[in-house]
């Protein structure tokens, strides 16, 4: 379990996300849907203790703020899975026949 920090507009929001949250937040994403996904993704992991900054910064009119769901479950993701180092090993040149 990771507990991550982010802040927006001045306010921390802290989130405890398990590889089982991050998972399940993978596996809901719909080819026409990434804003309820990542929403419920930060619902779920948000901590009692920011759940009046979340309201506060990413739902507007009872909605959730798109664009900023969006940009927090990116941060998040980012830092839940950094430090794993990826590198693509292209095939050697083929002679020409």
């Amino acid at each position: 379990m990771s507990e991550l920090t982010v802040t927006v507009d001045n306010k921390e929001l802290t989130f405890s996300v398990t590889n089982d949250d991050f998972n399940q937040y993978l596996n809901e994403q719909m080819p026409n849907d990434k804003v309820a996904p990542a929403f419920n993704f930060l619902s779920r992991t948000v901590v009692e203790a920011s759940r009046d900054n979340f309201n506060a910064v990413l739902v507007v009119d009872g909605k959730p703020k798109g664009i900023a769901v969006l940009q927090v479950a990116g941060v998040l993701a980012g830092e839940f899975g950094g430090g794993v180092q990826i590198s693509l090993k292209k095939p050697s040149a083929l002679p020409a026949a």
